[in-house]
């Protein structure tokens, strides 16, 4: 014999309502969770250490170290950016070296003159201006408020920093988006190269193209940002946007070798397009240079 099950109207509105329920927490917990990773991405900074060898480093810069802070964007990591400010001092630095898109407007210096602030002092400070700097028309106006905390601004230039009686050679190259009249990258190494053979030298840009421009720059290690890590980044992947709202990162991440210099790309601090960063937390990168046998 075979029984059909027959429901009464009752119980049916009570499935109805406990599958209703079921559909909310789901959709509840899943917003939940979107809204926790979208949080982590934008507030929760990573320490990355690399290390770095060459043969040109002096054994009196043994241990040297660079913390490196890039696309900043007005973004602010916790109250007046005390906690990047905090991260940064444990690292110890011997250099900061900080590499464009820190602001591109007025309301944006805020956040920059907190954190220049609170680091200075801790070390040499060095900037190079990035895209946005230009694309916002507020570049002498960073670049006074970066002289004002003692920050040392490299528009394809370079300077000699000394320490423990040996010495390396800090050099800057400007945005494209700057001046037509300005050295053009090789030009400026190869002029370092001529009156440096023998130094190593640090090279601050704040496109992520060299390796893919200039591969044979004669220099040692190159620092830059851009690329935001890729904007959204997945596990065993790595980004999936560029910064120009197209779809394929490149460059977007972590340390690249071409020629005689490493290249190292931080994923940045901060955003500028509308896409989150997903799963892709703001960086704080040390450099730990060690000399080559």
């Amino acid at each position: 014999m075979v029984r059909l099950a027959t429901y009464s109207g009752k119980e049916k509105d009570m499935k109805r309502k406990k599958s209703f329920i079921r559909n909310m927490t789901a959709a509840a917990a899943a917003l939940l969770a979107a809204v926790c990773i979208v949080c982590d991405s934008k507030y929760n900074i990573q320490l990355t250490e690399y290390r770095v060898e060459s043969q040109k480093l002096p054994e009196e810069l043994e241990g040297f170290r660079i913390v490196h802070l890039s696309d900043l964007h007005g973004a602010e990591l916790g109250r007046d950016n005390e906690r990047l400010i905090e991260l940064t001092r444990r690292q110890e630095p011997d250099l900061i070296a900080l590499t464009g898109d820190f602001a591109e407007n007025g309301k944006e210096l805020s956040a920059v003159e907190s954190l220049l602030e609170g680091i200075e002092g801790l070390a040499p400070v060095y900037y190079v201006c990035g895209n946005h700097e230009w694309a916002g028309g507020c570049v002498e106006e960073i670049r006074a408020l970066m002289e004002r905390h003692g920050v040392r601004w490299l528009s394809n230039q370079y300077e000699l920093l000394e320490k423990n009686g040996a010495r390396l050679v800090v050099a800057g190259a400007e945005d494209p988006n700057g001046r037509a009249d300005m050295t053009r990258p090789r030009e400026l190494a190869e002029r370092i190269r001529a009156d440096y053979p023998e130094d190593f030298v640090l090279w601050l840009g704040h496109r992520n193209y060299w390796v893919q421009r200039y591969p044979e720059l004669p220099v040692d290690l190159i620092l830059s940002g851009h690329a935001h890590g890729g904007i959204v980044r997945l596990p065993f992947i790595g980004g999936l946007f560029n910064t120009n709202h197209g779809f394929g990162a490149e460059y977007e991440n972590g340390l690249y070798f071409s020629g005689s210099y490493c290249m190292e790309v931080s994923r940045g601090l901060g955003n500028s397009v509308p896409v989150p960063r997903i799963f892709n937390r703001p960086e704080l990168v040390t450099l730990v240079l060690e000399r080559a046998e």
